[in-house]
């Protein structure tokens, strides 16, 4: 007996074992598009300060969205928290850093705003944007005062686009290779007093 396939079942079935056996975002996982170089805290008389080295590459598909116009919003989280030995960490201080990017093709430049302080600045390309955000330098993090100093702290930091600032269609989760939700890995570290 012998049996016979439709071609279009034979195509789907086909195209159905490629997507699984392809990795589903390649690009992804093959370079990392927010990564956190080096963090670290400083006790200046009674405020810890921040700094922090960032790599920032973004996808083809991001640049030309950018180059087209759109907003890119990004987002610094940084959590302090106390650390416990019998039950979960008691956080103490959270921290969102929001900027945004945008080209202006009028005056053929890129405008990168703090949000949270209303800041502008203006720099002639993408490239030069982006390389002023790969470092924090003496943010402002927490006063000494606020901790225990008989007790243990630690801090996690992560860098990436800012998910909540999207417009609704790039919120959703894709599967394919232009995913929106970008970030780095949370960074851990403990606050020396």
């Amino acid at each position: 007996m012998r049996i016979k396939l439709n071609p279009v079942y034979l195509i789907f079935y086909l195209l159905l074992i490629t997507l699984l056996l392809k990795p589903v975002n390649s690009q992804a996982q093959d370079h990392d598009e927010f990564v956190i170089k080096s963090v670290n805290t400083q006790l200046n008389e009674s405020v810890y300060f921040l700094n922090a080295v960032f790599e920032i590459s973004l996808p083809d598909y991001i640049v030309s969205a950018f180059d087209q116009g759109f907003v890119l919003p990004l987002l610094i989280e940084i959590e302090v928290s106390r650390n416990r030995f019998f039950w979960f960490d008691k956080d103490i201080v959270t921290i969102k850093q929001r900027y945004r990017m945008q080209y202006h093709a009028m005056l053929d430049s890129i405008s990168l705003s703090n949000v949270n302080s209303g800041n502008r600045q203006y720099f002639s390309s993408l490239k030069d944007a982006l390389n002023h955000l790969t470092v924090l330098f003496n943010f402002p993090l927490l006063d000494n005062n606020a901790l225990d100093q008989d007790k243990s702290y630690s801090a996690r930091l992560n860098f990436g686009i800012d998910h909540a600032a999207l417009p609704i269609p790039l919120k959703s989760s894709s599967l394919w290779k232009n995913d929106w939700h970008l970030g780095s890995d949370w960074f851990e570290w403990d606050i020396r007093q």
